[in-house]
C-alpha cells in the first residue's frame, strides 16, 4: 500500500528563497520544491533520485504483490519498473560519458600545446644564444677594458667613503683595494683609501708646509691632497707644532 503523502508549506525571507531559487536552476531544478523534496529525502538518508525511485518502486511492488499474490505478476511489475528506472538513468550516464569525452580531448588539446609552446622556447633560446655568440666578439674589440679599483685609486689619489655610497657592499669594495695594496685610513668614523705613493707624498708636503693658516695650506697642496688635509685637521689627526712651526702627525692615524 502506497504511503500517505502530506504538504508542507513554510515561510522563508525574500533573499533566502531566491538564494534557493538559483541553486535549483543551477542543479538542474525546474521547480524549487523539487529541489527542496531531494534536499529532505537527502536528510532523511535517500542519497539520490534513483534511491528515492527505487523505493517508490519497491513500495508499489509490495502493494501490487499484495493485490495480486502472484509472483509472476510482481516479476513482471518489477521488471517494467526496472526499465523505467533504466530510462531515467541512461541519458545521465550518456552525458557523463560525454563529459569524460570531452576532458580527454581537453587534455590532449593542453598536452599538444605545452609541446608547442616548449618547441618554441627552445627555438627562441637557440637564437639569443645564436646572437649572444655572435655579439661577444664584436663587443670584446668595441669595449674598452673596465679599470679595476685599484687602478681608479692609482689616478685618483684618494677615496672617500662618502664617495662611494652608491656601492652596496663597501666593506668588500675597501678589504678589495687593502689586498691590492691600498693604504685604509679611518678617520672619524669614515674610511679613505690611499694610494702609497700619494700618500706618501702628502705627508712630506704637509710636514714641511710653513703655516697654519688653512687658506695658504690649500694653494700649497692640489685638490686631493686638501681635501685629504682638512679631514684629518677636523678629526684631530694631524696638528700644527708652533714650537717647530709645522704640521705633524699623531699616532691614530692607521694604515
Amino acid at each position: 500500500m502506497a504511503k500517505k503523502e502530506r504538504i508542507i508549506a513554510i515561510r522563508l525571507p525574500e533573499d533566502v528563497y531566491r538564494e534557493l531559487e538559483q541553486r535549483a536552476r543551477r542543479l538542474g531544478y525546474s521547480l524549487l520544491s523539487d529541489y527542496l523534496r531531494d534536499i529532505i529525502y537527502r536528510e532523511l538518508g535517500y542519497k539520490d533520485k534513483e534511491e528515492y525511485t527505487r523505493r517508490i518502486v519497491e513500495e508499489i511492488l509490495e502493494s501490487r504483490l499484495s493485490a495480486l499474490g502472484k509472483v509472476q505478476d510482481a516479476e513482471k511489475i518489477a521488471a517494467r519498473l526496472e526499465k523505467r528506472l533504466q530510462d531515467l538513468i541512461n541519458p545521465w550516464t550518456a552525458k557523463i560519458d560525454q563529459l569524460s569525452n570531452r576532458v580527454a580531448e581537453l587534455y590532449e588539446k593542453i598536452e599538444t600545446l605545452e609541446e608547442k609552446i616548449k618547441s618554441l622556447e627552445e627555438a627562441e633560446a637557440s637564437k639569443r644564444e645564436q646572437v649572444q655568440r655572435y655579439r661577444a666578439p664584436v663587443e670584446s674589440r668595441r669595449e674598452p677594458r673596465r679599470r679595476t679599483a685599484i687602478e681608479r685609486l692609482r689616478e685618483q689619489g684618494v677615496v672617500f667613503e662618502h664617495d662611494v655610497q652608491w656601492l652596496r657592499d663597501r666593506d668588500a669594495f675597501f678589504e678589495r683595494l687593502r689586498r691590492e695594496g691600498a693604504i685604509i685610513l679611518n678617520i672619524g668614523g669614515e674610511r679613505v683609501a690611499v694610494d702609497p705613493s700619494f700618500w706618501q707624498n702628502f705627508r712630506e708636503k704637509v710636514e714641511q708646509l710653513p703655516t697654519p693658516n688653512d687658506e695658504e695650506a690649500r694653494i700649497l697642496l692640489t685638490e686631493q691632497q686638501y681635501q685629504l688635509f682638512r679631514k684629518l685637521k677636523e678629526s684631530g689627526l694631524i696638528f700644527f707644532d708652533a714650537s717647530r712651526r709645522a704640521w705633524r702627525f699623531v699616532e691614530e692615524v692607521k694604515k
